[in-house]
């Protein structure tokens, strides 16, 4: 009995006040001081690479500050706050790795789209239309370009038009990569401008997946029979319009 009664002691006080105590003392002497802050980026998008590392630089200049702290005694609210604070951050799930480690799995806002701004920088765009922080032309992601003051004024619009380049396909011959501005037009909705022809090409505003498959068919045409086309009309009911440069 004395035996058993002296186990239930050992088990559920001089067992956890040991454990305590050791750990507070590893956390005096600095055990458990933050030596390694740890960024990483949850499924970054590709090709936008150039435009994430300087941010992510960024954010772990200002995450420096808890170098050297405890990582037992750290408030992980503050740190949260600080980085909501980048508006490139979706969202973040924020770790203790133990011993020393303040680890941080960030996921990014993916650039939809550019608006050129002032001094020769460039605005991204980002799903809902919203503007995040202008960086120079070798920091920007390769996307399209919107093109008119109407997108710089409404959000609605720019969200708009990132509706309608998701409907593109990222590959092909009539795809996002093959696309450098997009500019919007009252009457006949959205135009797209090719980067390799400089061909124009009218979408309108709805069907943008379909069309966009009747436009790669079409542009593998032209390429076959090395015509050169100034405009493409994809914005009819059940066909496509070219007119080539040699037109009226």
């Amino acid at each position: 009995m004395k035996k058993f009664v002296f186990k239930l002691i050992f088990g559920f006080v001089i067992l956890p006040v040991s454990v305590a105590g050791t750990l507070f003392y590893l956390n005096k002497t600095g055990f458990f001081n933050i030596q390694k802050i740890e960024v990483v980026l949850e499924s970054p998008t590709p090709g936008q690479e150039q435009f994430l590392k300087p941010n992510v630089d960024g954010l772990e200049v200002a995450l420096a500050k808890y170098k050297g702290l405890s990582l037992w005694n750290i408030k992980m609210k503050g740190i949260s706050k600080d980085v909501s604070q980048f508006d490139w951050v979706e969202s973040a799930m924020i770790t203790r790795s133990w011993p020393a480690t303040l680890a941080i799995k960030v996921k990014p806002y993916e650039v939809k789209l550019l608006l050129m701004g002032k001094a020769g920088k460039l605005v991204p765009i980002i799903k809902d239309g919203s503007f995040l922080a202008p960086v120079d032309a070798k920091q920007a992601p390769d996307v399209a370009l919107l093109d008119g003051e109407s997108f710089a004024k409404k959000a609605e619009l720019r969200k708009k038009a990132v509706d309608v380049i998701e409907q593109i396909p990222a590959e092909g011959s009539f795809s996002k990569k093959t696309i450098s501005e997009i500019r919007f037009d009252e009457k006949e909705g959205f135009w797209m401008t090719m980067i390799k022809t400089g061909t124009r090409v009218k979408m309108g505003e709805d069907q943008v997946a379909l069309k966009s498959a009747r436009v790669s068919q079409v542009v593998e045409y032209l390429e076959t029979r090395q015509f050169d086309a100034r405009v493409i009309d994809a914005n009819l009911s059940k066909k496509v319009l070219v007119r080539l440069r040699k037109d009226p």
